[in-house]
């Protein structure tokens, strides 16, 4: 049971850093990981970016339409087969990665703050 409680722990101090994290960004994680799989200007299939992301496809495509909304990426019928969307970073979505980039995460104190709750066990 008592592993049970620290899993809960950790997942709490994941929730706080995912929390500042779209406050701090004005997106979730999820918005983010999509962005950061589409930084090599690569052109993306909703397929290969759920692959990336590892959330199941309804999940993937509600990010997807964030960032979309967003401003950050576009849309095109892919031409080789025009059953699929093929998803590109728009001029927004460039700068938002660019600025992303260089921004402090501060995974440190994440690290710290994880290893102390896995040091109560």
């Amino acid at each position: 049971m008592e592993s049970i409680c620290v899993i809960k722990d950790l997942y709490k101090v994941l929730y706080q850093f995912e929390k500042d994290f779209a406050e701090a960004h004005s997106m979730t994680i999820n918005e983010a990981m999509l962005l950061c799989c589409m930084k090599d200007g690569k052109p993306r299939t909703a397929g290969a970016i759920c692959e990336y992301i590892g959330l199941s496809n309804s999940r993937v495509s509600k990010v997807i339409t964030a960032v979309e909304q967003k401003g950050f990426i576009e849309r095109e019928i892919n031409k080789e087969d025009k059953r699929q969307m093929i998803f590109s970073l728009t001029e927004a979505g460039w700068q938002t990665v660019k600025a992303m980039q260089s921004k402090d995460l501060q995974l440190e104190r994440l690290f710290q703050q994880l290893n102390e709750v896995l040091k109560k066990e």
